[in-house]
């Protein structure tokens, strides 16, 4: 009875394997990937969970809903890690994006077990990508990018994003509990493989931007800016008060004293004024 239990449960633990994959892509930078990879995590456990014993207290939603945003969840993954891979310069990469999320959301709401699901936004990604990287091929006249990234990222990627489609399509009828669980492993490796070891939209060194809790709530510094540079500045702009000891020393001040010698007398003579000048200069 508990191998039984264990196997039907063995889905919704599996689906846990995107959460490192989040992480990994949170940590290269990626943050909008990290947190689709979240999304496609949560939902895809939920969506298990309402099919094992005694987790039905999880179906917060109609489990129609949750399956579409399984679906959903995965399908944006696959393309959000290919644009990535594309490494497209700003408006492209914001535009082909957001292109997707919009195509995939109404081809899904169609059809959530077709093949076209998956194929549709592969395809496209492929195409796209393709085409950018044989004008930069033709600009640079030379293999672009390096042949580190087809041996390293796009050739073991590749492998295991199609294992976990055939996985996906044509042998879950084996053991489904198994099949899929390693379908789960198997696309969340090919997301770790895809994606490019940095970001380089993230920033650098201090300004690199980070994930967090501030981030998410638009309450992080400005690009370009950094802790120190604010630091620098309040102190600069920080008035002296009672509790500052002053650099400069008061006797290192020069001082030129003047003494009156002589001055122009008035136009009218005024009493008393040659007296006066005589006991300022020390005249006898």
């Amino acid at each position: 009875m508990g191998a039984f239990i264990a196997k039907l449960l063995l889905p919704t633990v599996s689906s846990l394997v995107f959460l490192p994959t989040a992480s990994v892509a949170a940590k290269r930078g990626f943050h909008m990937e990290a947190m689709v990879y979240f999304f496609t995590m949560f939902f895809t456990v939920i969506y298990h969970a309402c099919d094992g014993p005694g987790l039905s207290i999880l179906c917060f939603m109609r489990y129609d809903i949750l399956e579409y945003f399984s679906v959903y969840g995965t399908a944006l993954s696959m393309w959000v890690t290919l644009i990535a891979l594309g490494d497209f310069d700003e408006p492209q990469r914001s535009s082909i994006t957001m292109f997707g999320v919009l195509t995939i959301a109404v081809r899904i709401y169609q059809d959530r077990w077709g093949y076209g699901i998956y194929s549709g936004p592969i395809g496209s990604a492929v195409f796209i990508i393709t085409v950018k990287w044989l004008q930069k091929m033709k600009q640079l006249r030379s293999v672009y990018p390096e042949k580190s990234v087809y041996t390293q990222q796009v050739g073991p990627g590749c492998c295991f994003g199609a294992l976990a489609l055939m996985l996906r399509f044509y042998f879950e009828e084996w053991d489904y509990s198994y099949v899929h669980s390693f379908y789960h492993l198997s696309l969340a490796v090919a997301f770790v493989l895809l994606l490019p070891k940095k970001n380089r939209y993230s920033g650098e060194g201090r300004n690199a931007a980070k994930l967090s809790c501030f981030t998410l709530c638009c309450c992080s510094m400005s690009p370009g800016s950094s802790k120190d540079d604010s630091d620098q500045k309040k102190k600069k702009k920080k008035k002296r008060s009672v509790w500052t000891v002053p650099t400069e020393k008061p006797w290192s001040r020069s001082c030129t004293p003047t003494l009156p010698l002589y001055s122009q007398p008035p136009s009218t003579p005024i009493k008393g004024t040659i007296s006066r000048l005589k006991e300022m200069n020390g005249w006898k």
